[in-house]
């Protein structure tokens, strides 16, 4: 995987005050795609959001589709990261290890940030094979997870079903992005559909029976 990566985009070898100045760009990348969306998001204005000049940036990313690679890796592995840390800090039992991702996954709706980014997301992947790749594989992981958790709440599942399953939890949450994240109309109603989110997904995981 990493060497698939590395073979799409190159650039220079970077250490110490290099790879801050990255992780710098990467940031201001963000913020102009989130609060101006792809379209809007140039080399000038990321520049101006890092306070370094187009040159000093170009060192680095010679182009916005190789800085987009690296900013939506960035982005999308930590979203991976969290949940990691989330299911191994929640303890063995696996209703709670479950509820606690599926709290996290929606109240990151919530977050300005999280409802900006994944519209713009999903709009770029239908026409940037790099970003619908990069989706794809962290919306994969992210239901293998669900799926295991499933599968541990309920071990009578066959695995097509559980898979089923983590794939209806997924949608469903996803589907909450335009109605209750941040400044949505029905914000207010976020943690009432949290609640109600756990309680179906986890009887709708132990009334399921194998067919």
């Amino acid at each position: 995987m990493q060497e698939k990566k590395q073979q799409r985009h190159a650039r220079p070898a970077t250490y110490g005050k290099g790879q801050v100045r990255i992780d710098a760009i990467l940031d201001a990348a963000a913020e102009v795609l989130i609060n101006q969306g792809y379209k809007k998001m140039t080399l000038r204005q990321i520049a101006l959001r890092a306070g370094i000049t187009v040159g000093n940036l170009t060192y680095y990313y010679p182009s916005k589709e190789t800085l987009l690679k690296d900013l939506l890796e960035k982005i999308l592995s930590g979203y991976l990261e969290e949940m990691a840390r989330i299911v191994k800090a929640s303890g063995h039992i696996p209703e709670d290890r479950f509820v606690a991702v599926i709290e996290y996954l929606i109240d990151d709706l919530n977050r300005q940030r999280t409802t900006r980014f994944f519209p713009e997301l999903w709009a770029l992947s239908n026409h940037d094979e790099h970003a619908a790749e990069l989706m794809e594989d962290m919306y994969v992981a992210e239901r293998r997870a669900i799926c295991d958790l499933i599968q541990a709440i309920n071990p009578n599942l066959e695995l097509q079903q559980a898979k089923h399953l983590a794939l209806f939890v997924s949608c469903s949450i996803e589907g909450m992005t335009m109605f209750v994240g941040a400044g949505k109309q029905q914000e207010s109603a976020l943690q009432s559909m949290k609640k109600m989110a756990c309680e179906s997904f986890l009887l709708l995981i132990r009334q399921t029976s194998q067919a």
